[in-house]
C-alpha cells in the first residue's frame, strides 16, 4: 500500500472500524495515536502538533488509496495520510479522546475553515476524505465551535481569515455538503478523486437533501478514464454495490433514473 508503517496498520485496521465500529487489537490504535505531533507530520513545520505522522521529514510522502487515487504533491499526501489515521480513530469511537478529538479539528480547519468557503485549497481527493471526518463525528449537527488553534504558521496564508475563524461542527458539515453537491454535477471539479470515493461517506450523510442529490447525480456519473488495478476497481465496485442497495431497484431514493454502476 505504502512505505508508512503507520499508514499501511491505518488502511489496514481501516475496513473493520468503518464497518463493526471496533478493531481485533486496541493496541493497534495505540500506536496510530503516538504518532501524534513527530515530525514528518502535515504542518509540523509550521507549528502543528495535531496532526499524524506517517512518514519521516526527509522522505518522500506517496501512497495509493485503496480506491487507486494518489495525493498530487508531498504536502497533499501527508495531509491525506492524517485524514486517513484520524477517519479510523473516528469510526472506532475515539472522538472521545482529546487527541483525536485535536486532530479531527485541525483536520476540519485545513479542509473546509477558508475564508467566505467555497474556495477550499486541498485536492478534490483529500476534501472528499474528509468527509468521513464529517460523518463520523457524533456532534456533526451541533453548533458547538470547534476548538481550532489558529496560532500555527500554517493558517497565516491568505485564504484563512483573521475575523472570520469561528466555526461550528455544523458550520463544516454545512460547508462538506455544499462541496459535494457542487462537485457532482462535473467530473472535472474532482479531478483526480474516484466518484466512489466521493459516495461512500455520502451514504453516511444521506439524511441531508444535498447528499441525496449528490448521490443521485454520482450514480448516474463513472470513472470512465481513470484506470487503476484490480484491487482498486474491485473496491470502487464494493461501493457501487452499496450505491445500487441503496437507490434499489426503481430509484426509491428520490432519484428517477436508474443508476449508472460503470467504474472503469
Amino acid at each position: 500500500m505504502s512505505n508508512s508503517e503507520i499508514l499501511d496498520l491505518a488502511l489496514r485496521l481501516w475496513p473493520q472500524a468503518r464497518d463493526q465500529g471496533v478493531v481485533s487489537d486496541p493496541n493497534d490504535l495505540d500506536r496510530l495515536l503516538e504518532s501524534q505531533g513527530l515530525p514528518g507530520a502535515a504542518g509540523y513545520e509550521d507549528g502543528l502538533r495535531t496532526t499524524f505522522a506517517c512518514f519521516g521529514p526527509a522522505e518522500e510522502a506517496t501512497f495509493t488509496l485503496p480506491t487507486g487515487e494518489q495525493a498530487g504533491s508531498d504536502e497533499s499526501a501527508r495531509f491525506l495520510a492524517h485524514l486517513v489515521v484520524t477517519r479510523t480513530l473516528l469510526a472506532v469511537g475515539l472522538s472521545i479522546d482529546e487527541r483525536v478529538d485535536a486532530a479531527m479539528t485541525t483536520a476540519h480547519a485545513l479542509s473546509w475553515a477558508t475564508s467566505g468557503g467555497g474556495s477550499y485549497h486541498q485536492e478534490p481527493i483529500a476534501l472528499a476524505t474528509s468527509l468521513w471526518l464529517i460523518a463520523l463525528d457524533p456532534e456533526s449537527s451541533s453548533d458547538r465551535p470547534l476548538a481550532i488553534d489558529w496560532s500555527p504558521a500554517c493558517f497565516e496564508r491568505d485564504w484563512w481569515d483573521p475575523d472570520e475563524r469561528l466555526f461550528s461542527h455544523y458550520d463544516i458539515r454545512e460547508r462538506g455538503l455544499d462541496w459535494a453537491a457542487y462537485v457532482s454535477y462535473d467530473p472535472a471539479r474532482h479531478a483526480g478523486c474516484s466518484i466512489w470515493t466521493i459516495v461512500e461517506p455520502l451514504l453516511r450523510l444521506e439524511q441531508d437533501s444535498r447528499a441525496r442529490l449528490a448521490l443521485a447525480q454520482l450514480s448516474a456519473a463513472s470513472d470512465v478514464g481513470q484506470r487503476a488495478n484490480a484491487a482498486a476497481m474491485l473496491e470502487r465496485n464494493r461501493v457501487a454495490g452499496m450505491l445500487r442497495s441503496y437507490f434499489g431497484p426503481a430509484g426509491s431514493n428520490g432519484t428517477t433514473a436508474q443508476p449508472g454502476w460503470r467504474t472503469g
